[in-house]
């Protein structure tokens, strides 16, 4: 009853806003009619006006059409899972990676590729002086054969709430990208399952000349373990990471230099509150990153990353294993720009971290990544993703798990007010130095219908399988739920 009440309030506020806000948005992919050929030359033509564009100039007219600019993909984390309970991921994020994958390019991604929305309730915004505040929330309910993930779980009904909000600056110059994107998935038959994640960050970017460019950013996000994980056999039921980086890109000549500083600061706690204080830990990372900049269809880059990894605590398990480390990273791959077709990154390195603890075997594999987009058509996008992920633990005898993930996703408009979405995901997750395996399939179908200029409706069905090598672990998830979405 609350959520139908919820629904009602929503839609009357919404219904309420002025017309006048509203942008008349006619075309899939930014110009008009997709069927009339003389649009197609106008899309042409505005994307050959952007490329000649003063490279140190904002993008502002797409807000780099993603509701959540500051908060883009990296790797692959929209189906394929890493062992923590999270959403599907907007299908625009993968696009809003790829754009962010090359130093001192605007955008790499065509601006007439479909974004995998609907268009006719396209977001306008709210206009905060030289910023532009976009509110979206979403609404729904469902069923799912498996309330807590897990192989004793059972069938119940639930909920959803997903509030995203971002900020994006209109400077002339620079960017200032803020985002906040949550979700709560209630189960009322069974509260002790209730899921909620959360994301808030925040990039600036200074353009301190058409050559140079510095970036920062403060990122938070919280999620919850999968109870079928190993590391939720400890009882952790909680992850919290704090992120900053900090960097500057230069171009000199035909190259690309990039230096950066990250941090990442990650602490596990229980149910109750108290902290699992063995996990918690910090990883500090000084990169360089050089990339080809010669704006060929394909330009090699080159990175490497010096990494330091410390424990609170000094005694992190039941052996008093010291598991401080220090190690390094290096990848090189290519990135793809061919037009409005294929764009992208593909990347592939070695990576060790090297355990203080001789009694641990160092903590090494290696790691791939990519992102890429592909518009066989102006109605239809086709996305890909692979990550690589080294994770801390504190089981007794095992450095820590390498997590590789992937997925692929399609969106095709049947209509500026109909779009559909499938896309399945996989992810094999090792542990060094024990025997523990785990395997994720998942799978994602969704289709959009925008009613009004401010409600769309949804509905969706996952389906996940998770095997691992640990017995009585295995279970699988078919979850279907339709509800609104809200957006101004």
């Amino acid at each position: 009853m609350r959520v139908i009440l919820l629904l009602i309030l929503c839609s009357a506020f919404l219904q309420a806003m002025p017309a006048a806000a509203q942008t008349a948005v006619s075309d899939l992919r930014g110009a008009g009619d997709p069927e009339d050929p003389l649009a197609a030359d106008d899309a042409e033509a505005a994307v050959a006006q952007s490329q000649t564009r003063n490279p140190t100039q904002a993008d502002i007219y797409p807000l780099r059409r993603t509701i959540n600019s500051a908060e883009a993909e990296t790797g692959s984390s929209g189906l394929g899972t890493n062992g923590r309970v999270q959403s599907v991921r907007p299908f625009s994020d993968r696009l809003a990676a790829v754009d962010r994958a090359v130093p001192l390019s605007e955008t790499l991604v065509d601006a007439t590729v479909f974004d995998g929305d609907t268009s006719f309730d396209a977001a306008d915004g709210i206009r905060l002086g030289s910023f532009t505040l976009t509110p979206q929330l979403t609404v729904s309910s469902g069923w799912t054969d498996n309330t807590s993930g897990s192989a004793n779980g059972t069938s119940g009904g639930l909920y959803n709430l997903s509030p995203d909000v971002s900020l994006t600056s209109g400077w002339s110059r620079h960017q200032l990208d803020m985002s906040f994107r949550g979700s709560f998935t209630g189960y009322p038959e069974s509260p002790d399952d209730n899921d909620t994640s959360v994301a808030a960050v925040a990039n600036l970017r200074l353009d301190v000349s058409e050559a140079t460019q510095m970036n920062g950013g403060l990122g938070y996000t919280y999620s919850r373990e999968e109870d079928s994980s190993a590391e939720s056999s400890s009882g952790t039921d909680h992850v919290q990471t704090i992120s900053a980086s900090l960097g500057a890109t230069r171009a000199i000549g035909l190259v690309a230099a990039t230096a950066s500083f990250d941090a990442d600061r990650n602490t596990y706690t229980t149910d109750g509150g108290s902290s699992e204080s063995g996990r918690d830990n910090t990883l500090y990372s000084a990169n360089l990153r050089l990339d080809g900049n010669t704006g060929s269809v394909l330009s090699p880059f080159v990175e490497g990353s010096l990494l330091l990894r410390r424990y609170d605590q000094s005694c992190s398990d039941s052996l008093c294993e010291k598991r401080d480390a220090n190690g390094y990273q290096l990848r090189g791959g290519l990135t793809v720009a061919s037009g409005p077709k294929i764009t992208g990154e593909l990347g592939a390195g070695w990576r060790i971290e090297d355990i203080e603890d001789s009694r641990l075997d160092n903590l090494s594999g290696l790691v791939v990544d990519a992102s890429l987009v592909w518009s066989p058509s102006r109605l239809t996008t086709v996305t890909a993703g692979a990550g690589t992920s080294f994770e801390a633990t504190d089981i007794d005898g095992s450095s820590g798990s390498i997590i590789y993930s992937g997925d692929v996703r399609l969106a095709h408009a049947f209509s500026d007010r109909f779009v559909a979405e499938t896309g399945f995901g996989y992810s094999y997750r090792t542990y060094e130095g024990v025997s523990i395996e785990e395997n994720t399939l998942s799978g994602f179908g969704g289709l959009t219908f925008a009613l009004t200029r401010n409600v769309a409706l949804t509905a969706n069905y996952t389906h996940s399988r998770f095997d691992s090598s640990q017995s009585d672990s295995d279970y699988s998830e078919n979850a279907v739920e339709a509800g609104l979405r809200f957006r101004h």
